[in-house]
């Protein structure tokens, strides 16, 4: 392997072989909320699907177009939420991640930042269609 690997071995690990990805078509996962942001500066895009029982993040699956930066913190981050409660996983932050991840580059960390936005409008998504959009207005995302 090239000496010059700017990435941590967390980060390589999660780029070639991501956790949790959506294999196949968005039907194939039995999901109740859905999130999609994008970065129209790097072109970056994520999709991320969650299966939500009780409020508790049961399942998670996500496709990201991205680099490999970008598939790291979305493999990374739905690791992180798997289990959570919907309240915890909306206060994630991508310092959070990036840690986890044992660090990203400077220039790469606004990949990291994609991941917890898809997040966030999943989790909105299924708030709003069992019409719950104010449970989580007093949570703060830093």
């Amino acid at each position: 392997m090239n000496n010059n690997w700017v990435y941590s071995d967390i980060v390589k690990d999660h780029f070639l072989e991501p956790k949790n990805v959506l294999r196949g078509e968005e039907s194939d996962f039995d999901h109740n909320a859905k999130g999609v942001v994008g970065n129209v500066v790097c072109g970056d895009q994520m999709i991320v699907l969650l299966k939500i029982e009780d409020d508790i993040i049961k399942d998670i699956r996500w496709q990201t177009y991205g680099c490999a930066s970008a598939i790291a913190s979305t493999s990374m981050m739905s690791e992180i939420v798997k289990g959570m409660s919907i309240k915890e996983a909306y206060t994630l932050t991508p310092d959070t991640i990036a840690e986890r991840l044992g660090g990203l580059p400077a220039n790469k960390f606004h990949c990291s930042v994609l991941g917890d936005g898809a997040l966030r409008k999943a989790i909105d998504n299924y708030l709003e269609n069992n019409n719950q959009s104010t449970k989580l207005d007093n949570i703060k995302h830093v």
